[in-house]
């Protein structure tokens, strides 16, 4: 049989069918050059991608952060001081009560966030995995816990347990409990509640990649399910390390927790110890920059202790041939245990804030009458302008999750793919932020963008809509990225390749090959970013452009106007509306993503 050969330097054509006597044909030398040209510019458009990522994290995060930080060794750079160097603030730090401050919070916020994994794994496991009565419901009562401002909890438990408050007037106070809760037990609590969300929605989103065929394989060779699980488990290491690393940077850096319960409890919290700096008369900005200082350097901890545990291991799971997993039968004891538990949960992250909010709001305002009124909530719709900053919120949300959630994609897949010294070094600054106080995250946006020489350049985005939006991305793409580094750590580059041996172009194969296996991840992180936007409170304060208060903004002004029941009926609506929008973007995957990608993840009844 006569073959054909190949021009030099050229793929070889298919091999012929056996038995046909057909030559064997090489492709023609143009369809070789437009293959390598192709390669060629993605791998150009690939690099460009990443310079453009290293360039807006350094324009948007980096730079303003550093010019505040910078403050803590040089203020007289930005005239708030006459010292070009100095080391003084930063040696403040491990004095008096600023040195008691900052180890409160370390110690707090890794045990707030030993307690989030330690609460959200296992929640995360019985809604996915098993058929525990109301699995259905988790979801929506976590968001509805990420929707609560962080002081909301605080004033609930404080109003709960308090002398004269509500279980004392039913007879069920206690001075132990109230001890216990207002303290440092009452300040982990409160933390460690709000860190199962992050935890569970990060653990959810990987669980949903982790197919039946590990567990299988296990029992096969004789383990039991609990063997089986504690082999499972390793593999969802990146998601668990993710969780660890966001509650202890969300525990550290929250503000509204500092200001209510631990202020009111005596015990001080480095993030309160900042604001008083920048709060008092006159206002200390290079010492709340060293507070900074400590807050970002603190992040190192986990990052280290992250990357020890993930080196040299591969954690992609997820392919073409990934098996759908099997929801395990709980027993009637088991499914009766799952769901107290579950409730009990609810019941400590929901139920005090709740009482807290819906009863302030229903008292008449000032609050100097105990009567159960409604007319707050007819202010909120009555009175001109109260809806407006609801509006606003909601635009300000969407907009903010949207562009986060395209970028948080890129740099998790950045994260995921390549660890190199370059990666590591982004993925250390982008949680360093998470790490920074919002009030402080703000403060540098202020310094950075109100400088005479981008006016003079035509760079005005002081007081504008557009800087207020910018910050709102860049204070969410840290935590946005780490909560999709675990899902898109499990994809596979077989996935993408394999579309593109079918003839697939660079997008066609991303969102044909790609996209379906992460889609679900995605709209969490979408609705996770969304969450923490719609009533953000200290970029929220210092940013935005007069005229034109967030909601946020507009409700603290009507609780330190003493307007204290509208503000908290506002709260208490925006809290719905908002839940409502989860609710919808949720239904609308279930019911408009093919049913393909929604089979991705999910499991069958066992």
């Amino acid at each position: 049989m006569t073959v054909t050969q190949p021009v030099t330097g050229l793929p070889a054509g298919p091999p012929a069918p056996v038995g046909t006597g057909e030559p064997r044909v090489a492709p023609a030398p143009e369809t070789g050059r437009r293959r390598v040209v192709s390669a060629g510019r993605l791998s150009i458009a690939a690099r460009g991608v990443r310079f453009g990522l290293w360039g807006l994290v350094a324009l948007f995060i980096l730079a303003p952060c550093a010019c505040f930080l910078v403050l803590s060794v040089s203020p007289r750079l930005f005239d708030q001081g006459s010292q070009w160097f100095t080391l003084s603030y930063l040696q403040t730090i491990f004095t008096g009560t600023t040195a008691v401050s900052v180890v409160n919070s370390l110690w707090v916020s890794a045990a707030a966030a030993l307690m989030g994994v330690a609460i959200g794994l296992p929640i995360a496991w019985l809604a996915a995995r098993t058929t525990m009565p109301g699995r259905r419901f988790v979801s929506i009562g976590m968001w509805l816990v990420l929707l609560l401002p962080s002081w909301l909890p605080g004033i609930g438990w404080e109003r709960l347990v308090v002398k004269d408050g509500v279980l004392t007037r039913f007879g069920l106070g206690s001075t132990f409990v109230t001890h216990a809760i207002m303290g440092p037990f009452g300040v982990v609590l409160l933390l460690g509640l709000r860190c199962v969300p992050f935890a569970y929605l990060t653990i959810t989103a990987s669980l949903a990649g982790l197919g039946q065929e590990f567990e299988d394989a296990a029992r096969v060779h004789g383990a039991s399910r609990p063997a089986a699980l504690r082999l499972v488990l390793p593999i969802l290491a990146p998601a668990i390390w993710s969780a660890l690393a966001i509650g202890f940077a969300e525990s550290i850096s929250t503000f509204g927790v500092a200001y209510t319960l631990a202020y009111n409890s005596h015990f001080s919290l480095a993030t309160y110890q900042l604001y008083n700096a920048i709060g008092n008369f006159p206002p200390s900005f290079p010492a709340a920059a060293a507070i900074g200082v400590v807050l970002v350097a603190s992040v190192a901890l986990p990052l280290t202790l992250q990357a020890r545990a993930l080196r040299g291991r591969s954690y992609a799971v997820l392919s073409a041939r990934t098996r759908q997993a099997v929801r395990r039968q709980l027993s009637a004891k088991g499914a009766v245990l799952a769901t107290g538990c579950v409730a009990l949960f609810f019941a400590f992250a929901l139920g005090a804030p709740g009482v807290g909010a819906v009863t302030g709001s229903l008292l008449a305002d000032f609050g100097a009458s105990s009567r159960i009124t409604f007319v707050n909530y007819a202010g909120v719709f009555h009175i001109p302008g109260v809806m407006g900053p609801i509006y606003r919120s909601l635009v300000y949300g969407i907009v903010t999750a949207s562009v986060t959630v395209v970028a948080g994609f890129l740099v998790a897949r950045l994260l995921s793919r390549q660890r190199t010294k370059a990666t590591a070094t982004l993925d250390f600054l982008l949680l360093a932020t998470v790490a920074l106080p919002g009030v402080v995250f703000a403060a540098g946006y202020i310094f950075a963008y109100n400088l005479p020489f981008l006016s003079r350049i035509g760079v005005d985005l002081y007081q504008t809509v557009w800087l207020l939006l910018i910050g709102y991305v860049a204070s969410s793409l840290p935590t946005n990225a780490r909560v999709l580094v675990g899902p898109v750590s499990q994809v596979q580059p077989s996935l993408h390749d394999a579309a593109r041996a079918h003839g697939a172009g660079a997008l066609r194969a991303w969102t044909s090959g790609v996209l379906p296996a992460v889609s679900r991840p995605v709209v969490m992180a979408w609705l996770f970013t969304f969450c923490g936007i719609f009533l953000e409170l200290p970029i929220s304060q210092l940013l935005y452009a007069p005229g034109s208060p967030p909601l946020s903004v507009a409700i603290n002004l009507n609780i330190a106007g003493y307007h204290f029941g509208l503000g908290l009926a506002q709260a208490v609506l925006s809290v719905g509306i908002a839940l409502g929008l989860v609710s919808l973007v949720l239904l609308g995957y279930r019911l408009l993503a093919p049913k393909g990608w929604r089979r991705i993840g999910s499991t069958t009844r066992g």
